[in-house]
């Protein structure tokens, strides 16, 4: 057995376990048999038969339950009730209301094998309608289902003069879409008499036969199921005669039947009354008893031996294919539509198969959606949205977009001649100029430049580089736009003129660049001479100062989410182009100051807390606007101001985080055995969004909700198998799972074996 790890050695035991319990239950029958007389063997083969009937009438009344419950959803639809009025279900507006009928009507089938199929019958108005299709009943005796012995006119006389609201049919022949079946029907009325509808059940005989076979023999046995008046529902063997049954007890009882010995079992359901019978050849039964006795001393050793070889040469070839597929598959998914375990390599294949598929359908999507976001993020890169280099790398690789360079500046290209009012031809002529020319950029200068619709006769040009120094950028820059300017005059016809803002070497500053070239487009006059011009080669022809909308608006941003260290380094940009670098009058710094003022004030009313207005903040606003401070000192309170409301705001979203944190785990540790408890209703408890309650969630505890969830549920059904008798069902439904399946698949993928197993583990001390 090669060594590739213990997920395989995981497979291999798993394969391993079953043989060598086989091969030990053989072994532990054998002695048994051998040191018990035959009288004793026979009373235990008594005991299981009754155990395997008892079950089976178990089996069997839960399935007939959940069917009549089934019946009765369908019956209580208000969609089915409506409709046995309609007389002309093919007129008018009628077919519409079948559609919606068959969209209400859910296909149990798919979950429940036990049914073969299941209509809704509207004998007056002659209409059947399913989950799948709807017929008239002549199409549906000819296509879809029918009795061997009953011609159509019996038929449709039986569904129109039904008086019981509940009926069983005894299992017999049909075709059923043209193939022969053995059919058990139950039928509930809907409705009244003269206008009814009925609720046809098709039950699989067969399901009832794979489980009467248990009970009876291949040497002349026999089983039935017999309802409360007698007569035979579903039945295996040859045996005609059942009068004899009535005056039967419950148990085990020894006749003889048609000049043979017979071990007859016989129960009776709680449930609805009805009868379950098997019988058993009495000679059979103690045949085999002597045969194991006679053979087993001889055997034993040898089938030891040989088994416990076929198990290590069974688990290992069985076993070795699925670890190595399992390996190549991310992950194996909870899904309420997952194959039965012989199909598992159907699964496998088809998973894989999907996982291609949507993997190729989203990277297709994603490849239609990067225009789309590559603009978004370009335009909110310019106004200055993202409050730092992380946010902009996060972006960027949601875009596709990457700059390798460390310089970054922004100009605006302008296309000439498109002054004053447009109109929808103007519009039309400018989209077309704007591809071409965004074309050239693209093809020439992609490396160096990208370009950015900013509507009407503008196109923003994003320029990223490497070089010895911001003035060495500079002027590759302006040889670059040059360059430009000359291609689109010569190869377009088109004339154009370009701002460039400052050089810098963070991409929080781009929007600082923006907003330069913007500045001289408004101030500078433009003409052919004069068509690039870059903000560091002019000097403002106003004593105006730097504090652009969108600065403020960062600053508001940055201040209301707690983020100090761009918080600071802003302020320190604000501070180095009024105060280090503009010489402005006394009257300019004073407007700079109150502006600044103004802004703080909104982020005091903004963040609320306590005394809004009599705040420490508030009163560093009003001081730094008195009269008679210098611009430096004024500028210093303010900064001292921002910090400290920064810091209260992130203390406070800290604060909040760990008890949102606290809180939503407590809920799932309430709540998990609620089968709705999902992020949808997360969301509604604490009012907010499920995306972000999936985010918060991963990045407070370091795994996703569902995993964590699944985690709780599964400490959960751990202990309550450990500790109780609670049967798994019921566990599986009290930790918040909706069946059984899914419990079962979620167990063995968090524990490596099933719940049955990890209770007998539990139990033997294991």
């Amino acid at each position: 057995m090669p060594k590739d790890g213990r997920g395989s050695i995981k497979v291999w035991i798993h394969f391993f376990v079953p043989y060598a319990i086989l091969l030990a239950g053989f072994l532990a029958v054998g002695l048994y048999a051998y040191e018990k007389t035959s009288s004793l063997v026979e009373n235990h083969s008594k005991e299981t038969a009754y155990a395997v009937m008892e079950q089976t009438k178990e089996i069997m009344d839960r399935r007939f339950e959940e069917l009549e419950t089934i019946t009765e959803q369908v019956a209580s639809s208000t969609k089915a009730q409506s409709f046995q009025y309609v007389n002309k279900p093919f007129f008018g507006t009628n077919p519409v209301r079948i559609l919606e009928l068959k969209k209400d009507l859910f296909d149990y089938s798919l979950f429940n094998h036990f049914i073969l199929d299941y209509y809704v019958v509207y004998p007056h108005s002659e209409v059947v309608v399913s989950p799948r299709n709807s017929y008239s009943l002549r199409q549906f005796y000819d296509l879809e289902f029918h009795y061997d012995d009953q011609t159509y006119e019996e038929w449709l006389g039986d569904l129109r003069n039904r008086g019981s609201s509940k009926t069983f049919y005894p299992g017999r022949l049909a075709v059923y879409k043209g193939k022969s079946h053995s059919v058990v029907s139950y039928m509930q009325s809907i409705g009244s008499q003269t206008s009814s509808g009925i609720v046809l059940m098709l039950i699989d005989n067969n399901q009832i036969h794979s489980l009467l076979h248990k009970l009876d023999s291949s040497n002349g046995g026999f089983a039935f199921i017999t309802d409360g008046k007698g007569e035979i529902i579903s039945r295996t063997g040859t045996q005609t005669d059942i009068g004899w049954t009535t005056d039967l007890r419950d148990g085990f009882t020894p006749l003889d039947i048609d000049g043979h010995r017979m071990l007859v079992t016989k129960t009776t359901s709680s449930y609805n009354g009805w009868t379950y019978l098997s019988a058993q050849p009495e000679a059979y039964v103690l045949e085999k008893v002597q045969y194991f006795k006679q053979l087993i001393l001889t055997i034993i050793l040898i089938s030891l031996v040989i088994g416990l070889l076929a198990a290590l040469l069974f688990s290992y070839r069985n076993s070795r294919p699925l670890w190595m597929l399992l390996r190549v598959l991310p992950s194996q998914r909870a899904n309420a539509g997952v194959a039965p375990n012989r199909m598992v390599w159907d699964y496998v294949r088809s998973s894989v198969t999907n996982l291609i598929h949507s993997n190729d359908f989203l990277s297709e999507k994603m490849d239609q959606q990067v225009p789309l976001i590559r603009s978004g993020f370009y335009d909110r890169l310019l106004r200055g949205h993202y409050l730092s280099n992380k946010d902009i790398a996060v972006a960027m690789e949601h875009s596709r977009q990457a700059w390798e360079g460390d310089y970054y500046a922004v100009g605006i290209l302008v296309i000439a001649g498109y002054d004053g009012t447009y109109n929808e031809e103007m519009l039309t002529e400018l989209d077309f100029r704007k591809i071409a020319i965004r074309d050239v950029i693209s093809k020439a200068y992609g490396k160096m430049i990208s370009s950015h619709d900013l509507g009407e006769n503008q196109i923003g040009l994003l320029i990223n580089g490497d070089s010895e120094s911001a003035s060495t950028f500079l002027e590759e820059i302006r040889h670059t736009l040059k360059d430009l300017h000359g291609r689109l005059a010569h190869s377009l016809n088109v004339l154009t003129y370009m701002p460039v803002g400052g050089c810098y070497l963070q991409m929080t500053e781009i929007s600082r660049s923006y907003e330069e070239a913007r500045l001289l487009l408004h101030r500078e006059s433009w003409s052919e001479e004069r068509s690039i011009i870059f903000h560091d080669d002019e000097s403002s022809a106003l004593p105006a100062y730097y504090y652009p909308p969108d600065v403020e608006l960062r600053l508001i941003n940055l201040v209301k989410s707690g983020s100090l260290p761009e918080t600071e380094a802003l302020l320190e940009q604000i501070r180095d182009n009024n105060l280090h670098q503009n010489n402005l009058p006394t009257a300019v710094y004073k407007i700079l100051v109150n502006e600044i003022t103004g802004t703080l004030l909104k982020c005091c009313e903004q963040s609320g807390g306590e005394s809004d207005r009599q705040s420490d903040e508030v009163e560093a606003a009003l001081l730094a606007s008195e009269s008679g401070r210098s611009p430096k000192a004024a500028f210093e309170q303010l900064t001292a101001a921002f910090l400290q409301l920064c810091r209260k705001q992130h203390d406070r979203k800290k604060s909040h985080n760990k008890q949102l944190k606290d809180d939503l785990i407590r809920h799932l540790e309430e709540q998990y055995m609620q089968t709705d408890l999902s992020l949808t209703t997360l969301a509604d408890r604490f009012n907010t969004s499920e995306a972000y309650i999936s985010y918060f969630f991963k990045e407070q505890t370091g795994v996703n909700f569902s995993d964590y969830l699944e985690t709780v549920r599964m400490t959960h059904a751990k202990r309550m198998l450990s500790e109780s008798e609670m049967p798994v069902n019921e566990i599986s439904a009290w930790v918040g799972y909706y069946s059984l399946n899914s419990f079962s698949r979620a167990f063995k993928r968090a524990n490596g074996l099933s719940a049955t197993e990890f209770r007998r583990n539990s139990r033997n001390g294991i």
